[in-house]
């Protein structure tokens, strides 16, 4: 049986990369697109 959901196709771009300002990662949030006030992109953003 088909997936009766709606799926959104992975992007064609470079995963990104973000850290917080203490210095812990945060690429998988960025690449989830759950960001918060304090992300910082390491590079970037390319829109």
């Amino acid at each position: 049986m088909p997936n009766p959901e709606p799926t959104r196709e992975a992007p064609d771009r470079e995963q990104g990369h973000a850290h917080q300002p203490d210095g812990t990662d945060s690429s998988a949030e960025w690449n989830a697109e759950i960001a918060d006030e304090n992300m910082i992109p390491d590079e970037d953003a390319e829109l």
